[in-house]
């Protein structure tokens, strides 16, 4: 005999959250909840706890009231108009009394909660990736790591008696002279907090340029030797490269595989007409160029560079362990001729215009719509 057993559906939970099952397995962004679900300060205790945070903890409140002071000046400064402020009931601790009323004023029904709820929710969602750029290795590790990325490179440019910048040494079998070399600052605080905010699918370990460099050559040709010369003398280790990270809207490898065999068979050929040969047959055979361009929606379509990522292996000296801690930390590496440097650093391709669509679109997330911050 068979026994078949039969569940009611009226005897199951049928209460889904739904944003919270697009946020699991939807691939939605936490920052894109419109609202929390807690309903107790029990509930608010235990959701910290899973979170890192222990509200039983002095020191650990004490952290998180850091993360609320840090998120009202970002707010404040980065996203808000002149005229605009934070409200002080939301923005002062003082206020605010106990840091679990900002939990439970972000999970009430918006319809209900009005202003009060998209506040919280907004400094929620700055709190949040300040915390996880507060614990990234970078924060700890800084120095170390600056050091032993950076200083492979400091070792190999050099400057001559007239100012003139190369990448080798004097007397070595290659020596490429540069127009620029520098050496890009790790993001600060503000500009991490933003890149965060603005790109949905970013999270703070995936920060892949922090800190970086960027040759500024005096030809397309150059940016290739450059490329090979970073190689050849193992300034970078190919194997560490992160392979989807990388970028060419520079100039395409297939067209310059055919210019290079080109080149080989006239031997005679000088700088000059090396340039304009790359340039004939990139718009000869434009419609064969194959370049590798990895969107950006902030970066403009007329920015052109060579771009990578790569990783170097990080030894940390800490005093909690007797041997040095090891990890992989990724920066940037970009190369670009100096008349496309000086083509980027205008218009809709310049850096400016760059920061300013991604503090758009993070005010946009924060306020969690287009149309600005809550009425007060």
């Amino acid at each position: 005999m068979v026994i078949v057993s039969v569940r009611l559906m009226q005897n199951i939970d049928l209460d889904f959250d739904f944003e919270m099952l697009r946020t699991l397995v939807g691939g939605a962004s936490v920052i894109s909840l419109p609202r929390l679900r807690l309903r107790t300060r029990d509930e608010v205790r235990d959701f910290l706890l899973a979170y890192g945070y222990d509200l039983n903890d002095d020191s650990d409140t004490a952290r998180l009231w850091s993360f609320h002071r840090r998120a009202v000046t970002y707010i404040e400064t980065q996203l808000l108009n002149s005229g605009e402020r934070v409200p002080s009931e939301f923005g002062e601790a003082i206020l605010v009394k106990d840091i679990a009323n900002l939990f439970l004023w972000a999970s009430v029904d918006e319809a209900s909660g009005g202003s009060r709820q998209r506040w919280c929710c907004a400094i929620l969602r700055v709190m949040h990736v300040i915390n996880h750029l507060t614990n990234d290795l970078f924060t700890v590790f800084s120095d170390d790591i600056q050091e032993q990325i950076l200083r492979p490179y400091q070792d190999v440019i050099t400057t001559d008696e007239n100012g003139t910048i190369f990448l080798g040494k004097e007397g070595g079998d290659e020596r490429i002279e540069l127009a620029k070399f520098d050496i890009k600052p790790f993001k600060t605080s503000n500009s991490s907090i933003t890149k965060l905010l603005a790109k949905p699918e970013e999270v703070a370990f995936s920060l892949l340029d922090k800190m970086g460099v960027r040759f500024v050559t005096h030809s397309v040709m150059d940016c290739f030797r450059v490329l090979r010369w970073l190689v050849r003398h193992h300034v970078i280790s190919t194997p560490h490269l992160i392979p989807d990270q990388s970028n060419n809207t520079l100039y395409p490898l297939n067209l310059f595989e055919e210019v290079v065999a080109e080149i080989k068979a006239r031997s005679d050929m000088t700088q000059d007409e090396v340039d304009r040969l790359m340039q004939t047959k990139v718009k000869a055979d434009k419609d064969r160029a194959s370049y590798r361009e990895k969107i950006n929606a902030f970066t403009s379509r007329d920015y052109r560079f060579m771009k990578f990522i790569v990783r170097r292996l990080i030894r940390a000296r800490t005093h909690a362990l007797d041997r040095p801690l090891m990890f992989f930390y990724p920066y940037e590496v970009q190369v670009m001729d100096e008349l496309t440097f000086n083509r980027n650093s205008i218009g809709p391709s310049s850096h400016s215009e760059y920061k300013a669509r991604q503090k758009r679109t993070a005010r946009e997330r924060v306020f969690g719509s287009e149309s600005g911050i809550p009425n007060s």
